[in-house]
């Protein structure tokens, strides 16, 4: 026994361990090269007490004139972002634009030299199975590398707590994202980045953004600081089996019309309630789960206002065809003011007044009130929406700056709110107010 142990390892073994060994290399030399691409990003962003703190992130530069992508998530509430190379560098950052939808956000550093950008490749040639390499600066390890593989693709995420739905189409890695490694690419053995790395829940399951989707929206941010979408104003669900053999045709596929918004394209076009549509702009549909509905949702985002597209729709027994022009998306992401009385408002925009089931986008919300403050002596709760200052009506965000600018002189204001169907009036009152002394 001792002597078959050390044997000398047969020729079989040695080119297992020579393919090994040559994989490794690869990876170590496409590790190399990527590196050199990603920036570890320090930001500076308000807590909900309105004091600074300091986050960290990722980011992969996309252009050697200093343009770099991140995700939205961690730079959407920066009051300052630092940019830091390979080589030991340090940069100030501008924000171009975010796209809240995505998860993605552009950044601009000024530069003197060509930066090393990375090569982008085509997400739709994406297989399930094969290797990939996530780098990123988790928990602050700069450029720390994970190996794996893609472990599904067009993954849908819908429990994550905002008010904002993503456009979801996930490639799903066992390569490890952590806190930290958001922003940073997700490549595959080409060297060429296959995805952006937005969300990691548990162990072993990260989510990266296409980079084919990634691709498109540094392009609109590049060019327009914002990205618009198009958009129909219906709630969609799936039509599985039971909604077909209901409907009178076991074989019927489509998605099923659940709600339609007023004045929305939708309800301009004809469409209503309990209408299935089978295509869009020729294009067959079929979602038997709430995962289907996504490709729907990307075809029409991807349509520009304006577009006049057809949709077949089954409707009482018959197919019909109704001509829709797609609209211009709502606006997604809810602008935010910082209220002298120690609390902040945000703009009700159709999104969050969905999520939060509020009856109209009437005034503004209440989205966090500072302990110790004014309003929060007044009794001002977070989940309140001010209808009204005084005698003057709050229909919006730039309402109630006007209003503040207005009565800034004043002591007391007094405030009318709704919390569901309950209406009460605040007293802001800053005669009364104590401030804390400072430590």
């Amino acid at each position: 026994m001792a002597l078959l142990a050390w044997a000398p390892a047969s020729a079989k073994d040695k080119r297992v361990v020579q393919l090994f060994m040559d994989m490794q290399k690869e990876i170590v030399s496409i590790s190399d090269g990527v590196k050199r691409s990603v920036v570890h990003i320090e930001v500076i962003q308000k807590s909900e007490s309105g004091r600074p703190f300091r986050s960290l992130g990722s980011g992969v530069i996309v252009d050697a004139q200093g343009y770099i992508l991140t995700n939205e998530h961690v730079v959407g509430r920066s009051v300052a972002v630092k940019v830091l190379f390979e080589d030991k560098r340090e940069s100030s950052a501008e924000v171009i634009g975010v796209d809240k939808q995505t998860d993605l956000a552009l950044l601009k550093v000024e530069t003197t030299t060509a930066l090393p950008a990375a090569t982008f490749g085509n997400s739709d040639k994406v297989e399930v199975g094969e290797w990939v390499i996530a780098v990123g600066n988790p928990f602050g390890f700069d450029r720390t590398v994970s190996f794996g593989i893609v472990s599904g693709k067009g993954r849908v995420i819908t429990d994550l707590p905002s008010e904002t739905p993503l456009l979801n189409n996930f490639i799903q890695t066992d390569a490890a994202i952590d806190p930290g490694s958001s922003g940073g690419p997700l490549v595959n053995l080409h060297g060429e980045v296959i995805g952006i790395n937005s969300i990691g829940i548990g162990r072993g399951q990260g989510f990266t953004i296409p980079s084919n989707m990634a691709r498109d929206v540094t392009e609109r941010l590049r060019a327009a600081g914002s990205v618009e979408r198009g958009w129909l104003g219906i709630t969609v669900q799936p039509f599985n089996r039971r909604f077909a053999r209901y409907y009178g045709d076991s074989t019927l596929t489509g998605v099923l019309v659940g709600d339609i918004e007023p004045t929305s394209p939708a309800q301009q076009t004809g469409l209503t309630s309990g209408d299935v549509v089978t295509a869009f702009d020729g294009t067959s549909l079929s979602a038997e789960n709430s995962d289907d509905l996504n490709s729907f949702i990307l075809m029409v985002s991807a349509r520009k206002a304006g577009d006049v597209v057809q949709l077949d729709v089954f409707r009482n027994g018959e197919r019909i065809q109704l001509p829709v022009t797609i609209g211009p998306q709502p606006k997604v992401k809810a602008d935010e003011y910082e209220a002298p009385y120690g609390f902040r408002a945000k703009e009700i925009t159709f999104n969050l007044a969905r999520a939060l089931r509020l009856d109209s986008q009437e005034g503004v919300f209440v989205d966090f009130v500072e302990v110790g403050g004014v309003a929060s002596e007044a009794e001002l709760s977070e989940g309140d929406v001010i209808r009204k200052v005084e005698d003057r009506d709050i229909a919006d965000l730039q309402n109630l700056k006007d209003v503040f600018e207005a009565y800034k002189e004043r002591d007391q204001l007094l405030v009318e709110v709704m919390n569901g169907r309950t209406k009460r009036l605040v007293l802001f009152d800053r005669k009364s107010h104590v401030e804390e002394p400072s430590e």
